[in-house]
């Protein structure tokens, strides 16, 4: 009997550890623990042989930021974490989800320790899902703010959650506002190319996920990626 348990447990264990692998198994993001290990979680998903773009198959890069990176002022030459960016991946892919919102796209941010310090979780869907997510974080936490926000030609609408452990923030899609000033001076030809190139961003929403001690140091300071949605 001794021995059954035994193997019992194991068998737990072995199968809990492949569920920490990034692309092994969908990662419930309502149930993220800021233990999780990145070079463990993305170690498969970094061999260069995953450079495609087919579903199921992704490729990540470490990116080393540095104090100058969050803010311009520090040292350019001080290390202050980690990136794991997902430089190929396919939209038909499922790595998370939250609320029954599922993700195709998973970056996480780490602290010189290899803490977890950040999360951003990529994906698309109607307005009326976007909607249903935000009432159901809200049943379950509070009422969000809700803060409009405009970069270039884009403007996007920010919920934001503040709990004891982390701070929550889904971003929604982008719609791209030509009478912001000066942008007004465009042409229609150069309007329809810049809507043209971005319908991949119009369509995309965000998940951040951020340690509750560094979210002064990195919200609305990053500007390469994802990363810069979370303001």
């Amino acid at each position: 009997m001794n021995r059954i348990l035994s193997l019992l447990i194991f068998a737990l264990v072995i199968t809990s550890c492949k569920g920490q692998e990034y692309e092994n198994e969908k990662l419930d993001l309502s149930k993220l623990n800021f233990s999780l290990k990145a070079d463990k979680f993305y170690s498969k998903s970094m061999n260069r042989e995953n450079i495609k773009f087919s579903s199921e198959k992704q490729y990540v890069e470490k990116d080393t930021i540095y104090e100058y990176d969050i803010d311009w002022k520090d040292d350019n030459n001080k290390i202050f974490g980690i990136q794991f960016n997902v430089k190929s991946y396919s939209r038909k892919d499922t790595v998370a989800y939250y609320k029954n919102q599922f993700f195709y796209k998973l970056e996480v941010m780490t602290n010189e320790k290899e803490d977890l310090i950040l999360l951003s979780a990529t994906g698309n869907c109607t307005d009326n899902d976007f909607k249903t997510i935000i009432q159901k974080i809200t049943d379950e936490y509070e009422k969000p703010v809700i803060e409009e926000k405009e970069f270039s030609f884009f403007k996007t609408y920010h919920y934001t959650w503040k709990l004891n452990d982390r701070t929550i923030q889904l971003v929604s899609k982008a719609k791209i506002d030509f009478d912001q000033t000066p942008h007004n001076i465009l042409t229609e030809k150069d309007k329809k190319v810049i809507n043209e190139t971005s319908k991949d961003r119009l369509n995309e929403i965000h998940l951040f996920i951020c340690k509750t001690e560094f979210e002064k140091k990195l919200k609305g300071r990053m500007n390469r990626g994802d990363w810069s949605d979370f303001k």
